[in-house]
């Protein structure tokens, strides 16, 4: 690596990260490959993030999955007792293993993620509105409720 080359940190100094608060997480895949246009795929991870839920791991609010991110509006669960990162962590794990083994797709994920704590209703209201429209900007739909794999959860 090169001396010049400074990592930016991108998550908040000091901030626990952990249960009490709301989300919005973008995670995208390595180059931006779009790697879920793979209806399978998509499903797939839907069954994952309700797994997460059903274990009372997150509290989920909305998510798209789009063909080469996925947002999640998201809380941790009392129960959960790790951090934000080790949950994103362990989603993008179990995923990278799956989409090797049942899809041949090898380093599905981009190596970071990126945050947003969210801190108002009046935000939480807008982020999910954001979420569920990105298909529609996008020109893949014209309405959300017509995208596959969009969904409000809560």
């Amino acid at each position: 690596m090169s001396p010049d080359f400074i990592r930016k940190h991108i998550r908040l100094k000091d901030f626990p990260y952990k249960t009490g608060y709301v989300y919005f997480i973008t995670i995208c895949t390595f180059d931006r490959q779009p790697h879920f246009i793979n209806k399978e795929l998509a499903g797939f991870i839907e069954s994952v993030i309700d797994f997460y839920i059903n274990n009372n791991t997150i509290a989920v609010y909305c998510y798209c999955i789009m063909p080469d991110h996925i947002h999640i509006l998201l809380s941790l669960c009392d129960e959960y007792e790790k951090g934000l990162s080790s949950w994103v962590s362990s989603f993008k794990r179990y995923i990278n293993a799956e989409a090797e083994n049942r899809f041949r797709i090898k380093n599905i994920w981009q190596g970071n993620y990126h945050d947003h704590v969210v801190r108002t209703n009046e935000s939480l209201n807008n982020i999910a509105e954001y979420i569920l429209n990105n298909p529609v900007r996008k020109g893949i739909v014209s309405e959300w409720m017509e995208y596959p794999f969009s969904k409000i959860k809560l």
